[in-house]
């Protein structure tokens, strides 16, 4: 009898630090996530855009802030529905890193009761007129985004940009 209540008491306090430590492990395997996609990037760069030095491509004329999980959210899916144009057959792994991991922002998001944002709407036609340069210009935006997130972890813990911006209980 002494015993089961030793080996239950033990059982309930494992249990409640598995549930205290799931949001951290969560933003950790969110950085995990990032970190790997992103070394893939640099692999697919390396393999499939060999390009000469002195063509230069200039970033995003705006530098997409990191404010929000929402504004996360809505970023990576607009990246997302950009990557997917042909030819991009040597980018499916990112894709799938990519799709992994906006539904494990997205999991978060609704289990700490974050409104979702509205799906992207269709790539526009220009876009698809160079896919090659497109596709590169847009792996290597997701790579600073990652970057970036990789480095502003804290700012997932919001559901929303706001002055007084809501935050998630970690």
């Amino acid at each position: 009898m002494h015993s089961s209540l030793i080996f239950c008491s033990i059982l309930m306090a494992a249990l409640v630090a598995l549930t205290v430590s799931r949001p951290t492990a969560t933003l950790d395997m969110i950085r995990i996530m990032g970190r790997t996609t992103i070394n893939r990037i640099k692999k697919i760069k390396d393999e499939h855009f060999r390009m000469s030095p002195e063509i230069y491509f200039p970033g995003p004329d705006i530098d997409t802030p990191i404010d929000c999980l929402t504004s996360v959210i809505i970023h990576l899916r607009y990246l997302q529905l950009r990557l997917q144009g042909p030819p991009a057959q040597h980018l499916r792994q990112v894709q799938v890193d990519l799709e992994t991991l906006l539904s494990t922002l997205e999991g978060l998001a609704i289990s700490h009761g974050c409104p979702l944002p509205n799906q992207e709407t269709l790539v526009h036609k220009a876009e698809t007129a160079f896919p090659f340069t497109f596709n590169y210009l847009y792996l290597m935006e997701l790579q600073r985004f990652l970057d970036k997130l990789c480095l502003n972890m804290e700012k997932l813990k919001q559901c929303k940009d706001t002055d007084v911006a809501e935050t998630l209980a970690f």
